[in-house]
């Protein structure tokens, strides 16, 4: 399957369902075969947007290839001009609005993009970490557009400023933060994963949860329960969340061995699971519904035993929900282990003494 999102800019202001079915016509033309899609119109964002899943097999019984370069450029040059029938050329005043909507963004926006062409300036070196940007919104401006766009950026600075992401020098003055685009890169993608928890996963357990992006290479033993299945749109690679029974979510890129197992309807939603590496090699086990493992007396003294044999007690972090339970259940486990090993000792004891 190929998978699409249709994000207009102004997406409130265009018929998305016309939208979305004029560009399939036209990609059915660019591709030289009719195409099977379905489509779904969200209207409970900021941006209306749609999102389309196309079969990937062509009329003939073919794969469905596209090239990188029409997947990146071609699909969204046709549905730039689509949008342009509908609406009109982009006027400066869509433009200026376009920009104000992107002053309170936790991304990178076009207004960084302006903000980012200072770092290179060499007389504006303020150590490795900062560079200076200047932008006085009350200075007179060619055009009235020119002032817009200078209030705009003056104002996402202090955006940046309350992000940690820039320092005010005083007056029109500021030094901004050599690695804010990163930072802000990452702050979408976490936005993006939560966004992707709420529409498609399964609860959190505790809002206190530290979500982090496990490196495949630093991956040694996790158990935990998948929260969701999501697709980046940047670089269209798979992920899966997992909240994982140590008190951490992570966002992990599914290997070609957990896309064969989400084939046969493996590592659903609410599944406990357990990744082991051994070498190169990552063993997955799907140990089925995440509730029922919380009655699994079998794998609970097993779970409290192994980590015990490594010096590790079982803790009750204070989470809520499944994890606090399942954190609780282990410790009720090792607990009960350290009581058969007292009433073992126990017994041994009172033989030795009878001889």
């Amino acid at each position: 399957m190929w998978k699409l999102i249709i994000s207009p800019e102004f997406g409130d202001q265009v018929e998305l369902r016309r939208l979305t079915a004029d560009l399939m016509k036209r990609m059915e033309k660019d591709l030289g075969t009719n195409l099977e899609w379905v489509a779904v119109e969200h209207h409970n964002t900021e941006h209306p947007h749609a999102h389309v899943v196309v079969r990937g097999v062509r009329s003939d019984g073919a794969a469905l290839r596209m090239s990188r370069e029409y997947i990146q450029q071609g699909i969204r040059s046709v549905a730039e001009n689509l949008c342009t029938r509908q609406l009109g050329y982009r006027t400066e005043l869509d433009a200026a609005e376009a920009e104000r909507r992107e002053i309170p963004e936790s991304r990178f926006t076009s207004l960084d993009r302006r903000i980012m062409r200072e770092a290179s300036n060499p007389s504006a070196d303020f150590g490795p970490q900062y560079f200076e940007v200047v932008r006085n919104p009350t200075e007179a401006a060619p055009s009235q557009m020119d002032r817009l766009r200078t209030q705009h950026e003056a104002s996402r600075l202090a955006v940046l400023h309350r992000m940690g992401l820039a320092e005010s020098t005083g007056g029109a003055s500021w030094l901004v933060r050599r690695d804010f685009e990163q930072v802000l890169r990452a702050m979408q993608r976490t936005a993006d994963r939560q966004k992707t928890l709420a529409v498609h996963g399964v609860l959190l357990s505790d809002d206190r949860l530290a979500m982090t992006t496990l490196d495949g290479r630093d991956l040694t033993a996790i158990d935990g329960r998948v929260l969701a299945h999501g697709e980046e749109e940047a670089s269209g690679r798979n992920y899966m969340m997992l909240e994982s029974t140590d008190g951490q979510v992570y966002h992990i890129y599914r290997t070609p061995e957990m896309e064969e197992l989400r084939s046969q309807r493996r590592l659903q939603t609410n599944s406990f699971i357990r990744l082991r590496k051994f070498g190169p090699v990552v063993e997955i086990c799907d140990m089925g519904d995440s509730e029922a493992i919380l009655r699994n007396k079998a794998h609970l003294r097993e779970t409290a035993r192994e980590l015990m044999r490594r010096g590790v007690y079982p803790q009750d972090g204070g989470w809520n929900g499944w994890l606090g339970r399942y954190q609780k259940a282990l410790v009720d486990a090792a607990f009960a282990l350290e009581q058969e090993k007292a009433k073992e000792r126990e017994r041994r004891r009172s033989r030795d003494t009878g001889r």
